[in-house]
């Protein structure tokens, strides 16, 4: 491949990635260090009136879980309830509906009982280290998030590659170049081995 194109891939490639390289670079300690970082964040919990749409969404007793999306639906738009993971049960001995809502830095447990037309919200808020965290990860962060983290994935593929390619025609430094990548390769895999040990 031509040697321009190649250069002009690697640097653009590069520039495209530098904002969630560095996040991953600081989140990549932030995470290891979990102990460094004292904000546990805040717990709330809140009780609120159930309007009659939500009441009359379904038939409670026969069918709970096909009123469960209304219910959330109407905490999102009304209370600003969201999360990138929702997980629906119905309790049948307690007879309640149980939404479990995850996000990133933390979560809401919703508790809903058909007899009383309350439900309880218990939000946990975890701090922005704890939110970073789990970017980092991918976790509880829904479709749009995980999709940049592949597109991010593929671009610093054609980054490394390119770069790789770019030091094959250097004779000269190509041998000092291989040697010091086979060195950090060879540091990754004993890490990693030693890593595993008992």
């Amino acid at each position: 491949m031509n040697y321009r194109i190649l250069r002009t891939l690697h640097v653009y490639s590069s520039v495209v990635v530098l904002a969630l390289v560095l996040f991953f670079a600081v989140t990549g300690i932030t995470l290891n260090h979990r102990d460094w970082f004292t904000d546990r964040g805040s717990a709330v919990e809140e009780f609120l009136p159930v309007p009659d749409t939500i009441m009359q969404a379904t038939d409670w007793q026969a069918r709970p879980l096909d009123g469960a999306d209304a219910l959330r639906r109407w905490l999102t738009d009304q209370h600003g309830l969201t999360g990138g993971t929702v997980i629906y049960d119905w309790d049948t001995d307690e007879q309640m509906l149980l939404i479990d809502i995850k996000r990133p830095g933390g979560y809401s447990s919703v508790e809903f009982s058909p007899f009383s037309a309350e439900v309880t919200v218990f939000h946990q808020r975890n701090g922005l280290v704890a939110v970073m965290n789990d970017l980092h990860m991918g976790r509880y962060s829904g479709i749009w998030w995980r999709l940049l983290l592949d597109i991010t994935a593929l671009i610093m593929l054609v980054f490394i590659v390119t770069g790789l390619w770019l030091v094959v025609p250097q004779k000269k430094r190509r041998r000092t170049l291989f040697k010091v990548a086979a060195a950090g390769t060879g540091v990754l895999a004993a890490g990693y081995w030693i890593a595993l040990l008992p």
